[in-house]
């Protein structure tokens, strides 16, 4: 039973860590683009895009351990987040934040949920790491992006 309820966990986190507001963001990019690059993308959205691309293979590694144990990945829906498009981008990542900030607290109850499955531990340890540093690249962001506050 406690394998059934590891992959319950795990294909819970497939779910939450696909259809975060992170990957949201890079699909439906909410956003102009950027004169000031050739190819169109603010250093804001390389910086988003570069979060959503590890959180990517991180679900691919769920998925292939959901596989061999012989299960079927769930990969759930968005939540309608349509309210967030055309946004100021300090707007966005201060949701971003929020989101994130979410997803490592579900992470840091699944870390414990797992603890005596060891593949399924250290990838959900890894997984937890990588969303602490996005934390920190998206707060690094919002400085960035912040308004100028004038006397």
């Amino acid at each position: 039973m406690a394998g059934q309820n590891n992959t319950d966990v795990l294909n819970r986190l497939v779910a939450r860590v696909y259809r975060c507001l992170l990957q949201y963001t890079v699909e439906c990019w909410p956003w102009t683009p950027s004169s000031e690059s050739p190819d169109g993308k603010s250093p804001e959205q390389k910086a988003i895009e570069q979060m959503a691309a590890r959180q990517q293979e991180f679900v691919g590694r769920l998925v292939e351990l959901l596989s061999q144990r012989g299960q079927v990945a769930d990969f759930g829906n968005y939540p309608d987040n349509s309210e967030l498009h055309y946004v100021s981008l300090n707007y966005l990542v201060g949701k971003l934040i929020a989101d994130e900030e979410r997803l490592v607290a579900d992470l840091e109850s699944a870390r414990e949920a797992v603890r005596n499955d060891p593949p399924a531990a250290t990838l959900v340890v890894e997984l937890l790491a990588a969303e602490k540093q996005n934390l920190t690249k998206l707060g690094e962001l919002a400085t960035k992006t912040a308004p100028a506050v004038t006397a």
